[in-house]
């Protein structure tokens, strides 16, 4: 009799814990999936990105056509700091880098976080390309400034 519930027991330990590694397993690998398409989308950026800086392009051009003086940029990732330092030396004024991970106790003189009053300015860039519609949605609820993605400022400024 102890061995049949021995052997009871066993059976639903293992039934019960391949259930749930098979759902850990599924959930690692939509994960990764997710990790995946988002750095895709960021390397398709920076490909461009590149195309269009060694093909003689400006990404200041873009900001003067359009009379946008004074820039917020959305993102502090890589793709931010980038276009920061691409902007460092122009007649483009840097107003604010805004994030969502930057809270209240972490902003500092040019960094804001999403819910920060935002700052006078002519547009907002959002440079993480593959969250862009997400982030768009959030900004439009909080302001009335042009809200442009990198991805669009590259391919109309192709030359």
């Amino acid at each position: 009799k102890k061995s049949r519930y021995r052997f009871i027991i066993c059976s639903l330990s293992f039934g019960i814990g391949f259930f749930l590694g098979g759902k850990m397993l599924v959930n690692m690998i939509n994960d990764y999936k997710f990790r995946m398409k988002r750095n895709f989308s960021n390397m398709l950026l920076f490909n461009d990105w590149l195309h269009f800086i060694y093909s003689g392009g400006d990404i200041e051009k873009y900001f003067m056509c359009y009379n946008y003086n004074k820039i917020i940029i959305y993102g502090n990732g890589y793709a931010g700091k980038i276009l920061l330092e691409a902007l460092s030396e122009s007649e483009i004024e840097v107003v604010a880098i805004m994030d969502k991970k930057i809270t209240s106790l972490d902003e500092k003189e040019g960094m804001i976080g999403i819910n920060t009053k935002i700052p006078d300015a002519d547009c907002i860039i959002v440079t993480p390309v593959f969250y862009y519609e997400e982030i768009y949605n959030e900004l439009l609820k909080k302001t009335d400034i042009p809200i442009i993605s990198i991805r669009n400022i590259i391919e109309k400024m192709e030359v």
